[in-house]
């Protein structure tokens, strides 16, 4: 018989005892399926399986029915205890491929894309229709497709820039690098017109618009798509959004952006009214004269003759006391909207009486200028047609120069 030195006892050491006795390296009795040392302290007791390494995670067997005796080994037991496992796997994950196309954003970004979705949207319109657009499916748009969201950050930036003024150096570099990027993402789809893209292209067209008249009045002249635009190619990137519309058919203006069409009709229909040419007659009789003392080409008084018909409805629209219906940018932007090419070309070229023409109308937009994206456009438009006119013309600028700066007095 062995001899074992003086102090230690003997015991025959636990090959099969449970996983809470291994790791307190105590003596287990191997009972089953609660130790004597588990039930004592009040712990729950599980066994390691022959086929499993001793680091795998306990099973509670207090909260398991009895193991069953028999023959059956120790995996067949750990099945009938444990219920089956079923791994949980996505049927498709997106690949980096569909990914792609959404930039990656900075933090300050997402406090842009925040603030946008808290206050920016709620200042694109009077309507709370179309508010619910450019709050919930611009963002959408843009997430599929960058120019948007790019477009949508850029303006963003110009909001808050007003609201924080000890940021506004790194808003306005912020807005600026987003209407960039933007600029890059729509040049290849300009090319190629289509329904699929209408959407995006449309939020771009709308967004940029107002990122120009949005532009602080220290920057100098209007900034679209060149190094230095002047009034007329500003004009005609208004007037692009109206070939974008045409471009894309019905869906564009029946589908998740209907209620901005559904309030631009509202405004046609009262633009179109009867009412508003003979309201407006006297906003322009005096330019009616002017075209005809001045004009002897009949093509030129033809051009300048629909310019002020035009004129005519949105002055009568906006320039009105008795409005009980807060206005809207598309009741003032229409006129751009439905002047001729041949009218702009005279713009281009600086003739005097489309000038005069085209500050008439910044009257209009001074009536819009609660919208903080509008403030200081009229008088900003006004100065650049003064500065370019001789001075003798200087006196038929008497009228939109005291509505814009001066009293606001009716005709």
């Amino acid at each position: 018989m062995a001899t074992y030195p003086p102090g230690r006892r003997s015991h025959r050491k636990s090959r099969a005892g449970c996983v809470q006795c291994k790791k307190r390296k105590v003596k287990c009795d191997e009972n089953k399926p609660h130790c004597h040392n588990c039930e004592r302290h009040g712990v729950g007791c599980s066994f390691a399986s022959a086929s499993r390494a001793p680091s795998t995670t306990p099973v509670d067997f207090a909260e398991s029915p009895a193991v069953p005796s028999g023959p059956e080994s120790a995996a067949s037991r750990m099945t009938t205890i444990l219920p089956p496992i079923h791994p949980i796997i996505p049927q498709s994950l997106p690949s980096m491929h569909s990914l792609a196309p959404f930039p990656t954003l900075a933090v300050f970004d997402l406090e842009l894309l925040h603030y946008y979705t808290t206050s920016t949207c709620y200042t694109l319109s009077r309507s709370p229709a179309v508010q619910t657009v450019w709050r919930e499916e611009a963002p959408r748009i843009g997430f599929s497709e960058p120019l948007v969201l790019h477009s949508l950050l850029a303006l963003t930036a110009l909001h808050l820039a007003r609201s924080d003024e000890s940021r506004r150096a790194s808003c306005l570099a912020h807005a600026h690098m987003h209407h960039n990027m933007a600029v890059r993402e729509v040049v290849p789809l300009v090319a190629s017109l289509a329904q699929d893209n209408g959407a995006a292209l449309f939020m771009f067209s709308t967004l940029t618009c107002m990122f120009s008249c949005a532009k602080p009045s220290e920057e100098g002249q209007f900034l679209v798509l060149f190094e230095r635009g002047d009034l007329s190619d500003w004009a005609r990137f208004f007037r692009g959004t109206k070939t974008i519309i045409q471009s894309s058919g019905e869906d564009l203006a029946k589908g998740r952006l209907a209620p901005i069409f559904m309030n631009g009709a509202f405004v046609a229909a009262a633009y179109r009214s009867p009412h508003a040419l003979e309201h407006g007659k006297p906003y322009v009789w005096e330019l009616r004269e002017i075209v005809r003392s001045e004009c002897s080409d009949p093509e030129l008084r033809r051009i300048y003759q629909e310019a002020l018909d035009e004129l005519g409805r949105t002055l009568a629209l906006t320039i009105r006391p008795d409005s009980v219906r807060r206005l809207e940018t598309a009741d003032v932007f229409r006129w751009l909207l439905e002047i001729s090419d041949d009218y702009l070309n005279l713009v281009c070229q600086e003739e005097p009486i489309a000038l005069i023409i085209f500050a008439h109308w910044c009257a209009a937009i001074r009536q819009i200028e609660w919208m903080w994206w509008m403030e200081g456009l009229s008088s900003r438009l006004l100065a650049q047609l003064s500065s370019v006119l001789d001075v003798k013309y200087l006196e038929w600028l008497r009228w939109p120069d005291e509505i814009i700066n001066g009293r606001q007095d009716l005709i």
